[in-house]
């Protein structure tokens, strides 16, 4: 134990000596003027608007206004696309991840995710390419936003309901990590804005495997952005031939802007199943991701970590702790 702490101390003592850790980790930065003079109230925060700029934006945010809607769009950039970031023409993810979890073997895992819109389609047809299904929860934190067991995924998306409110999609591909596992999916999503800050997220997913079964995803956001930091409820339960009952997951986090190329998010979480007869899956976590953007403007780091009470350990606290290193690339939806 004394071992593996040392090892963490050490990691964290080389990446505290990263690029522009010291302005995160010191004193506050001091205020910069924002890169364009635009009308707007001098308590907003300068966001990028609606604009070519964006590599990839979360299309839901568009229905928030104001102020709220560049806060949001913000963050989808500068997080990265999930698979709500359908704007995209193209884009490519590569995240390679050390994880230390105190009384279990630590982990190194290499994760990728691609996607591109097939020409001469009207942007209805896209290749996927994903290690983890992507989701909501994975901008939480991976530990959150993936299947237990990693896998690698191509598919063929097809999107012929595409409008502001919802959409609805339908994949057809193959898992590849162990043997060739044929699937359907499709999925349907609404989205409804309460107020000017205010989103709802709601989505329902059917999918059909050669091994597994079939098996249905339920999901529910509830967003609320304000200028530098944004407020998130999300949730998933999952109920198939081959799941544990229901399997669900629940998180609160608080995502704060700090400057153009900083951004932590704290997060609470519980996740469990109804059928664990093992007591493997419930688990309670409190924890923060840092973010930062540093050497390259497509090159970023995480640094998260996390208290656990798994049940397994009998809610005893378990120390976890997550480096990422991430690089991703993008071009804009013509």
């Amino acid at each position: 134990m004394l071992g593996r702490r040392g090892t963490i101390g050490f990691m964290l003592l080389w990446l505290c000596g990263a690029p522009g850790w010291s302005v995160a980790a010191g004193s506050p930065p001091e205020p910069q003027d924002p890169p364009q003079a635009q009308p707007e109230p001098e308590s907003e925060a300068d966001r990028p608007q609606l604009d070519q700029q964006l590599r990839w934006f979360d299309k839901a945010h568009t229905l928030l206004s104001g102020s709220a809607q560049s806060s949001a769009l913000w963050f989808d950039d500068f997080f990265g696309p999930s698979d709500d970031a359908d704007q995209a023409s193209s884009h490519f993810r590569l995240r390679l991840q050390q994880e230390f979890v105190e009384r279990e073997e630590d982990d190194l895992r290499l994760r990728v995710s691609a996607s591109y819109y097939l020409p001469k389609t009207s942007k209805r047809l896209k290749l996927l390419l994903e290690s983890d299904e992507q989701d909501d929860l994975s901008q939480v934190s991976d530990s959150l936003g993936a299947d237990v067991e990693a896998t690698t995924r191509a598919a063929l998306r097809w999107i012929p309901i595409n409008l502001d409110s919802w959409d609805l999609s339908v994949d057809l591909g193959a898992s590849l990590s162990s043997g060739l596992n044929p699937f359907l999916r499709s999925r349907a999503r609404y989205f409804e804005s309460i107020d000017d800050n205010t989103l709802l997220k709601l989505s329902q997913e059917v999918r059909v495997e050669s091994d597994d079964g079939w098996s249905e995803t339920s999901r529910l956001n509830l967003e609320r952005v304000y200028d530098d930091h944004a407020y998130r409820w999300q949730n998933r339960a999952r109920f198939g031939e081959e799941t544990e009952g229901l399997e669900w997951v629940t998180s609160l986090s608080r995502v704060q802007w700090l400057d153009d190329k900083t951004a932590f998010s704290t997060f609470i979480a519980a996740s469990g199943a109804t059928r664990d007869d093992g007591d493997e899956s419930e688990i309670r976590r409190l924890g923060f991701t840092f973010r930062r953007n540093f050497a390259r403007d497509w090159l970023y780091y995480e640094i998260e970590p996390q208290l656990t009470w798994p049940r397994k350990y009998d809610f005893d606290t378990n120390i976890e702790l997550q480096l990422t290193l991430e690089a991703q690339f993008g071009e804009r939806r013509h």
